[in-house]
């Protein structure tokens, strides 16, 4: 896992730089993995992004696309194939990856419509915020797993029974692993502090706080899992960004009827 997700920041760290970056350069540095290569022309050609037909190389992906799409396209690609492959105990990777997914694409509407400066790294953040807990598994096996499944239950935030059980949560995890995966800053110190935002260095709040509240925004969960139920500090978290009420329907609505989209493809 550390190799694909090593690979996963490199991809992503170059499509920061697009700059300094030849386009050629990029595309040989995903295609160091044939498997994932393939899956993005794949994507890449869907209706998702109107190509359908049209692209049929990498390098035109790149191209057409450019660096940013191609990198998220990848981390969708990949993480999903890591999440539904593992599961934790009773909670199965299908109903993880689906809260990634949808965090994802629901940060990504309200960083569109209230922090433009993180629109570009909203859907990423949204979408690798959880993998800390594909870490602590491996790590901790059955007592974590009935963690969660205590998560699931009492519909508890995960992170307070992490921290009692085993003095760490997810996002620290994530954010002590995330750099020796050469994840770029920003986006390392953001799913870091997902959990406490409020907590997160001044560059990575908004980020991070856009991350938690899409876990608001998507109160049901269309697999019954998630990381962050409903706590007491909703209304203040939406608050500080400016989410109104109606404000928080339409965002759904959005993001209910991208998902359908996205969720026909990488499937």
């Amino acid at each position: 896992m550390s190799i694909e997700f090593a690979l996963l920041g490199e991809i992503i760290s170059l499509s920061q730089d697009p700059t300094n970056t030849p386009l050629d350069d990029f595309a040989n540095k995903v295609a160091t993995s044939p498997q994932l290569a393939a899956e993005v022309v794949r994507v890449s050609n869907s209706a998702l992004y109107g190509m359908e037909g049209r692209i049929n190389r990498l390098e035109r992906a790149v191209l057409i696309l450019g660096m940013r799409t191609v990198a998220e396209i990848a981390s969708s690609t990949l993480v999903a194939s890591r999440m539904r492959a593992m599961s934790i105990g009773a909670l199965g990777g299908d109903a993880l990856w689906m809260h990634s997914l949808e965090i994802g694409v629901c940060s990504q509407f309200i960083a569109r419509c209230l922090v433009p400066s993180v629109e570009s790294e909203a859907y990423l953040a949204g979408l690798l915020h959880d993998l800390g807990m594909l870490e602590m598994y491996e790590a901790h096996g059955k007592p974590y797993s009935e963690a969660v499944a205590r998560c699931q239950r009492e519909q508890t935030p995960l992170i307070g029974l992490e921290a009692e059980a085993f003095e760490q949560t997810h996002g620290r995890r994530l954010l002590a692993r995330a750099g020796d995966w050469h994840f770029p800053e920003l986006l390392t110190q953001a799913i870091g502090y997902h959990d406490a935002p409020q907590e997160a260095p001044e560059a990575s709040r908004s980020l991070a706080t856009v991350v938690r509240a899409a876990h608001i925004v998507v109160v049901e969960p269309s697999k019954g899992w998630s990381d962050m139920p409903p706590t007491p500090e909703d209304d203040q978290i939406l608050g500080d960004l400016g989410l109104q009420p109606e404000d928080v329907v339409d965002i759904r609505a959005l993001m209910q009827e991208r998902m359908k989209e996205v969720v026909s493809v990488l499937r």
